[in-house]
């Protein structure tokens, strides 16, 4: 019996046109009325989780920044597992030495020390990869309009952020050059005591090395008296491989998860498309 459902967002919960599905929002609310829990899980902050669940109508907490904070569904942080100042520059030092955009997540909001120029060539990234109609280029030219760019404050200095006594949670960085990504991520895995994992090829998460999506799941699991076997996750990229691991009874790999997704979970279901979670949901909860 499943008592707990933890679910991606980008890719997974959220369609392509970034709205949550009526489909997947009503499988969600019929699995709560039945007592199964249901957690949000995702790379994302709070603050950019959270409108788009509220606007579904969906009350749920929030395993946040690959689990660098647990939220209950007031918003308030309950865990936190957060990265250190002397780590923070020395991981943005060597980023920056890249010429790498550097964006980070913290509990005051989201900052990038990073000049326009690279603040626009991340976002327009970012659109491509999720908008592959639109070119890198294209993307470009319209990036300071969009939601994605306005959401980044600008800073002149790390000091920014820690003379203001904020947390860091987690460090991005964008590229087009997926080669140059993935050395990256495994340099500071060996270098620094960190996490860097990605949501995708094009994008790097460093986290504190117990912000995992899965080792979240499984403290939360613990604290709840909820066994492993009696939890649901779903998930689609490389940050979600944690949560997707052979202990959680059900692990759901959506029809457009990456190769090494597929291969790690026991089941698949269709696309974010095409209302994979509500349809997996449906399938192993049995709320029809």
């Amino acid at each position: 019996m499943i008592k707990l459902i933890a679910s991606d967002m980008d890719g997974t919960l959220i369609r392509s046109d970034h709205k949550i599905s009526e489909k997947n929002r009503a499988a969600i609310k019929a699995a709560q009325q039945k007592g199964i829990e249901f957690i949000i899980t995702t790379g994302r902050s709070y603050e950019d989780a959270f409108p788009q669940v509220q606007t579904a109508g969906i009350e749920c907490n929030y395993l946040v920044m690959n689990g660098s904070e647990l939220r209950n569904h007031h918003g308030e942080i309950i865990q936190s597992l957060y990265l250190t100042e002397a780590l923070v520059r020395r991981i943005v030092s060597e980023l920056e030495q890249e010429n790498m955009f550097v964006e980070l997540y913290t509990t005051g909001g989201t900052f990038s020390p990073s000049d326009v120029e690279a603040k626009k060539w991340a976002v327009a990234t970012k659109i491509n990869n999720f908008h592959p109609e639109i070119s890198l280029e294209s993307a470009y030219e319209t990036a300071h309009e969009h939601f994605l760019y306005q959401e980044i404050h600008s800073i002149d200095s790390l000091d920014d952020i820690f003379e203001n006594d904020y947390f860091v949670g987690k460090i991005i960085s964008f590229s087009p050059d997926q080669e140059k990504i993935a050395k990256i991520k495994e340099r500071l895995t060996v270098k620094y005591p960190v996490n860097a994992t990605g949501s995708f090829a094009i994008n790097l998460e460093v986290t504190n090395p117990l912000a995992d999506k899965g080792q979240a799941i499984k403290k939360y699991a613990k604290e709840k008296g909820i066994s492993l076997s009696e939890i649901m996750t779903i998930g689609d990229s490389y940050n979600d491989l944690g949560m997707l691991d052979s202990s959680f009874g059900y692990t759901v790999a959506m029809a457009n998860a990456i190769k090494e997704v597929k291969e790690c979970a026991k089941y698949r279901t269709d696309s974010n498309d095409e209302d994979g979670v509500g349809k997996a949901i449906e399938r192993f909860v049995q709320i029809k």
